[in-house]
């Protein structure tokens, strides 16, 4: 990562203590605030005006939902503009808030009735509010706000889940005019900005000057060190504990988060302990039911492991590819006997079959959230380089680097081992073969390249294998 430039003259200029340079800058802002304040006023008052607006059009909009839920309101064209008109005269609307158009649409996006008359859908975009409103089931109430400057209006779109009577999923959507919400907003402005100017200038030049100077002593340095712990914690650094003296509340604080941490740290440590205990028990599962896999497992976990080193993982890296090694076709626990062992070729609805251990090994770890990289191993160990593997398709390095490597692994254990059908190639040929097709497709270039020099460079023989 590149550092920060340096200054040539570290020791030149004036050097002033930081709660005097907090006081100074403390000073600066109130200096500004005085052509600041007069916009913040208007983004707070806009803000508190137009979330009761958005609580006040929610309830109504709720209520004609419930309404159409249970057949009080016919879902037409004709009772959706009856409502329209209903909530325009509505008390709680008068002229400040005017629904320009109500309508209802289906898990498809298509208009089922709309005030307007119209037809049509809407697009389901994921991050969308329709999206939201369908897929989530979440409500979308006017968290942007439109401004057309060429008719001098601001409208919000306001949505609700609902499930219509006959049980499908839909949405409904209230198109409201905001323009006299806003007209509200400003005759309230001006005179509610000069009194909170007063009051705010005042008070923080008051405690800006008494706090300006305890503030670093007193609670910058501790709350910035309780800021990096927390961060390195939920990084997963959970050896990260905060290092304090301090009895005030700011000590008890960083002690019930060491304290947390450590809660956690050892809740994780006991559940990964049975969970692993529990992936060992299925893999003798295998072993007894599959005694290739065993074996196969564990030859692909040397040769990834010794491909990982030439590569230069640290320990942590080695002891997750290691593992996620021994276990990448745990899966195959789910596959039927007589596909294992079958002593021929399988046929395609066979190795269709095959083709579903990687998910399933990936399901099996998926508990294991600390440790990720193992369901990736397991997951993608049979894609491509060139996104023709399966069973998600990635290209290039959107496969993991440990997934690479095993697969690299796992291809030449497939090679020069025995099967029950075919004797293992003698370890040249299979050389030769990846030389030959280290730029088809198949695997990472550069690891490929990598693996080849290796093993030529290997007199180990596989009995000498430390698994």
């Amino acid at each position: 990562m590149p550092q920060p430039p340096q200054s040539l003259h570290p020791h030149s200029g004036l050097r002033l203590p930081l709660s005097i340079k907090f006081l100074l800058f403390a000073i600066a802002i109130l200096i500004l605030n005085g052509f600041l304040l007069s916009q913040q006023t208007d983004q707070v008052i806009e803000k508190a005006f137009l979330d009761q607006a958005d609580q006040k059009i929610q309830l109504l909009l709720d209520q004609i939902r419930r309404n159409i839920e249970h057949e009080h309101i016919e879902l037409s064209d004709d009772s959706l503009a009856e409502e329209v008109d209903y909530l325009n005269q509505h008390p709680d609307f008068g002229w400040q808030l005017h629904v320009t158009a109500l309508y209802v649409f289906d898990a498809e996006g298509i208009i089922l009735a709309h005030s307007q008359y119209k037809d049509g859908a809407k697009t389901l975009e994921p991050g969308s509010a329709y999206h939201q409103v369908i897929h989530l089931r979440e409500a979308s109430l006017g968290e942007t706000h439109e401004r057309k400057p060429a008719t001098n209006t601001v409208k919000g779109d306001y949505l609700l889940p609902m499930t219509i009577h006959d049980g499908r999923i839909a949405g409904i959507e209230a198109e409201v005019d905001i323009t006299g919400l806003q007209e509200a907003i400003s005759s309230f402005d001006g005179p509610f900005e000069q009194s909170m100017w007063n009051t705010i200038l005042l008070s923080s030049a008051v405690m800006l000057i008494l706090l300006g100077g305890l503030t670093h002593f007193w609670l910058t340095g501790p709350v910035q060190r309780m800021h990096r712990a927390i961060l390195d914690l939920s990084d997963g650094k959970l050896d990260t504990r905060i290092d304090t003296h301090s009895k005030d509340e700011l000590g008890q604080l960083a002690n019930g988060i060491n304290q947390l941490a450590q809660n956690v740290q050892d809740l994780l440590r006991e559940q990964e302990r049975t969970y692993m205990a529990a992936l060992t028990s299925l893999a003798q599962a295998l072993q007894a039911k599959d005694p290739y896999t065993a074996a196969h497992s564990g030859r692909v976990s040397h040769y990834a492991v010794k491909l990982g080193k030439v590569l230069g993982l640290n320990k942590e890296e080695l002891a997750l590819l290691k593992k996620g090694a021994l276990m990448h076709d745990l899966g195959k626990i789910g596959i039927h006997d007589t596909i294992l062992n079958k002593p021929s070729a399988l046929t395609d609805a066979e190795y269709e079959d095959m083709k579903k251990h990687p998910t399933i090994t990936a399901t099996i770890m998926k508990p294991l959230k600390r440790f990720r990289a193992f369901a990736e191993i397991a997951a993608w160990h049979h894609e491509r380089w060139d996104g023709t593997g399966y069973p998600d398709g990635l290209k290039g390095d959107e496969t993991p680097l440990l997934a690479r490597i095993v697969a690299i692994a796992d291809t030449w254990d497939a090679m020069t081992g025995d099967r029950v059908y075919r004797p293992g190639m003698p370890k040249e040929k299979a050389l030769n073969i990846l030389e030959a097709e280290q730029d088809q497709g198949q695997f990472d270039p550069e690891l490929i390249r990598i693996f080849i020099q290796m093993m030529k460079q290997d007199d180990q023989g596989v009995s000498q294998l430390d698994l």
